[in-house]
């Protein structure tokens, strides 16, 4: 880099490129390169080599075998590293002087906020499960509500940047390396709770889609609601040659993808590579721009291996052929097309109101495990529902559905979710969609207001872009709440909430069936071998509800395992993560939640023996939150670094 910093990289190149210029495809992570994600990265980039492109995974600034410290929310030093990362491949003898990004998540995010910089060496992009927007989007707010998922999230960043380089790449500086690294690390968290609103903290870390000049194919899937909705807004903004991909996959890439069906999206991704670097025309650019995964009766279960549905196309996003559908929230729990009279709904909801959330991002990174929204009648049980008639047609939508409701609080803090589900014939209760909304930012997400007690509001909220088929059958069911622990933090003061039946009302993006989406195939899957890793002992993930009915309390403890493994073709080398998550809170008091999380890693290779642990604690009063966090490494079971946090930060409409 330009101040002296190196960053490491691993290169695959094909064989062709001793004999010919090629183009390179790039991802560029903080996740490290060389163990936990080697065998995973090998599986695409092995592939793209073998067909003819040169294949790049770079460790950012900070991470993995990299010089450096990686800041927090440090997207511009991010930008300017990759830019010179690009600089360097096109003055490679293999270069042709093109490259393209490809990457899930923070991959995703690398592959837009480059692209955002307009280098002329970038040709085409397929950033997977992305943010252009770290406030609305991610995993630190959702409709201005913190999540809790946003502990877990930093605590994990906490831990990422908290590991050594390899001796082996870096020889015996990897010491003074990563002391630079613990002396340098923070709980990302500290940061974000200090920026609670849409401030210039995060405006300034979007990216606008006007300035985006490469073709760009944006992918996610439904179950993956922390980013999917991004999707949609890159095609509605984007002025160049754009698709768009949703399958039912949670936060994976979708030749991996979980739910199934999996596809050949590394073949597709070659389509969309050659197409722009190569000339070749494949028809890819004729194909619909939009082409996502219709689901229908979907089981209302915390895992399942595959989603019921079939693959649907819209020529164009937005797509003319979609209309909005009204349902009136009407009295006696009815789900209506006309409105009705106005009448007031009072409730309080439960504390515990939200038990079978899920994952605010299912992963699956380790195997079957209950991530999924289970069956909601229990939460539904705890709601304000308001249902249809037993459908006498299939309804398909595809979009955003929009509540709007008029109501009153009686707390200048409070929330409001609103869930949408498919109710079986027996009963169970499917979430399709939900969206949350922190009712202070009734004027805009820039500065919240205290709500007035009493006084009536109506607020528009949008849920999560989403796709599914409604059975002729079943019923369609609204329920609104104003809890959803523990995947928001709650309001500091229980809240009752008077919605006004008869005036509240939800639209859905109707979409009618196309003739041409039968159709629609994709190939079956193709990877290369994934890197060679001997299991010494496995991995896993799961989640475990506690209720002590004598103090009302409940826990929600997950616990997380990548596993120990080998990694035979780099000496050797042993690596292994754990994490836990708890999460606490007493029925009635929304003051009692806690959120603590850890994690553990540790690498070993002879006698060299490394490991680090970090542990995030967060707690409320009613004006401030209150984290504190530890750092511990060790190096041969001494310790060699400690730190402590400890930070109140006031609540500012959270």
């Amino acid at each position: 880099m330009p101040d002296g910093i190196k960053l490491g990289a691993k290169l695959w190149l094909p064989d062709v490129a001793a004999t010919r210029k090629v183009p390179t495809i790039i991802e560029v992570l903080p996740y490290r390169k060389r163990d936990i994600y080697a065998p995973r990265d090998a599986m695409h980039h092995r592939y793209f080599a073998g067909h003819g492109y040169a294949c790049m995974r770079v460790d950012i600034r900070g991470s993995g075998d990299s010089d450096g410290h990686q800041g927090v929310f440090a997207m511009k030093q991010e930008q300017d590293d990759t830019l010179e990362v690009l600089k360097w491949i096109v003055a490679q003898p293999w270069s042709d002087g093109q490259v393209g990004m490809f990457g899930i998540s923070w991959g995703g995010f690398q592959a837009i906020q480059t692209a955002y910089r307009a280098p002329k060496e970038l040709k085409a992009i397929v950033p997977c499960s992305f943010a252009p927007d770290r406030y609305t989007y991610s995993q630190v707010f959702r409709g201005g509500s913190l999540l809790l998922r946003s502990i877990r999230w930093s605590t994990q960043m906490f831990g990422y940047k908290s590991r050594p380089p390899d001796p082996q790449l870096v020889g015996d500086k990897w010491r003074s390396l990563w002391m630079e690294r613990l002396e340098y690390n923070t709980p990302q968290i500290i940061s974000a709770l200090q920026h609670q609103n849409y401030s210039g903290y995060w405006k300034s870390r979007a990216i606008d889609f006007d300035r985006i000049r490469c073709p760009f194919y944006a992918v996610s899937g439904w179950a993956d609601s922390s980013y999917v909705g991004a999707v949609g807004e890159a095609l509605t903004k984007l002025k160049t040659p754009r698709k768009g991909l949703i399958g039912p996959w949670g936060h994976r890439f979708p030749y991996l993808g979980v739910p199934g069906p999996a596809i050949g999206f590394l073949q597709e991704t070659l389509r969309w590579f050659d197409h722009w670097m190569r000339g070749k025309d494949k028809g890819i650019m004729q194909e619909p721009m939009l082409t996502a995964w219709m689901p229908q009766a979907v089981p209302a279960k915390n895992y399942y291996p595959e989603s019921p549905g079939r693959w649907i196309a819209e020529p164009q996003w937005p797509s003319s052929r979609i209309k909005a559908k009204k349902y009136t929230l009407n009295d006696g729990g009815r789900l209506s097309e006309r409105a009705g009279k106005t009448v007031k709904i009072v409730a309080q909801s439960p504390q515990t109101l939200g038990l079978d959330c899920g994952e605010l991002m299912p992963w699956f990174q380790h195997g079957a495990s209950p991530e999924m929204p289970g069956d909601q009648r229990a939460d539904d049980g705890k709601s304000i529902c308001f249902d249809t008639a037993p459908l006498t047609k299939t309804i398909e939508i595809l979009g955003t559905p929009v509540a709007t409701l008029t109501l009153s609080v009686d707390q200048p803090t409070a929330f409001i979710c609103i869930r949408l589900c498919d109710v079986a014939a027996d009963g169970a209760s499917t979430r399709v969609t939900y969206g949350v909304f922190n009712l202070t930012h009734i004027n805009g997400a820039d500065e919240p207001v205290k709500l007035v007690p009493g006084r009536r509001y109506t607020v528009r909220v949008p849920l999560a872009d989403t796709g599914y088929s409604f059975a002729k059958g079943r019923r369609i069911r609204v329920a609104v709440s104003t809890t959803y622990w523990p995947l928001i933090w709650p309001s500091p003061e229980p809240v009752t909430l008077t919605l006004h039946a008869g005036k509240s009302a939800i639209e859905l993006p109707v979409r009618p069936p196309r003739k041409e989406d039968a159709k629609i195939k994709f190939k079956a899957v193709e990877a290369a071998p994934p890197f060679k890793r001997t299991a010494l002992a496995a991995g896993g993930r799961n989640r475990v509800v506690h209720t002590d009915m004598g103090k009302n309390e409940t826990v929600v403890e997950v616990t997380d395992s990548s596993g120990r493994g080998r990694y035979d073709d780099i000496g050797n080398l042993i690596a292994e993560a754990r994490s836990t998550e708890r999460y606490r809170i007493v029925e009635g008091d929304p003051l009692s939640c806690e959120a603590e999380v850890t994690w553990n890693w540790l690498f070993e290779r002879g006698d060299w023996k490394v490991r680090t642990q970090m542990r995030t604690k967060v707690v409320c009063d009613n004006n401030n939150f209150i984290v504190t966090a530890r750092l511990e490494a060790y190096e041969d079971e001494r310790k060699i670094f400690e730190r402590d946090f400890s930070e109140p930060i006031r609540r500012r409409g959270n």
